[in-house]
């Protein structure tokens, strides 16, 4: 019987940090957004996602953009730019472990486009559509696009993004 209740507690407890790591709402200020670098849980998740493009990704992340949540789903986008050029790095990090991020490479005018969600792997998502239309882009490389190791999650029958296009003309 005690067994029981320490499980339970275990399980309350970790359901807890749980929470606590994924408090997306902590990180929509422009004053804290840059302590999402310090986040284990996300920073590991990206790590993963981008591999050995994430030095690059992270380096862009010199000087932040205000962050914003997305109305439409539990998510926070985030960007940053490069102190010494014109290189960029945007995020949408969700509670569920979505996650969708570009680079863009200022002096090749290419953007590479990452995500888990097969769903929208193989067109940009609409804040990283934002993101993409104020820069001078000539190329994009959808690198997930079709690699099944890397898409986790399809957020329902809609494709190429769909179901998130859907969400805003909902919410409009």
């Amino acid at each position: 019987m005690k067994n029981k209740y320490y499980f339970s507690f275990l399980l309350i407890l970790s359901t807890f940090a749980h929470a606590q790591e994924l408090d997306l709402a902590h990180y929509s200020d422009i004053s804290s957004i840059s302590q999402i670098a310090l986040n284990q849980k996300i920073q590991t998740k990206l790590q993963a996602l981008l591999k050995y493009d994430y030095p690059e990704f992270q380096s862009n992340f010199e000087n932040y953009s205000a962050p914003y949540l997305l109305r439409t789903d539990e998510a926070l986008y985030y960007e940053g730019r490069s102190a010494s050029s014109l290189d960029a790095s945007s995020a949408i990090v969700f509670k569920d472990g979505r996650l969708f991020a570009a680079i863009y490479f200022a002096k090749a005018k290419k953007l590479k486009y990452i995500s888990n969600d097969a769903s929208c792997s193989e067109q940009l998502h609409p804040a990283i559509q934002i993101f993409a239309q104020q820069r001078a882009i000539k190329n994009i490389e959808y690198v997930t696009a079709g690699t099944e190791k890397a898409l986790k999650y399809n957020s329902g029958l809609f494709s190429k993004c769909e179901a998130y296009i859907e969400k805003l003309k909902k919410r409009n």
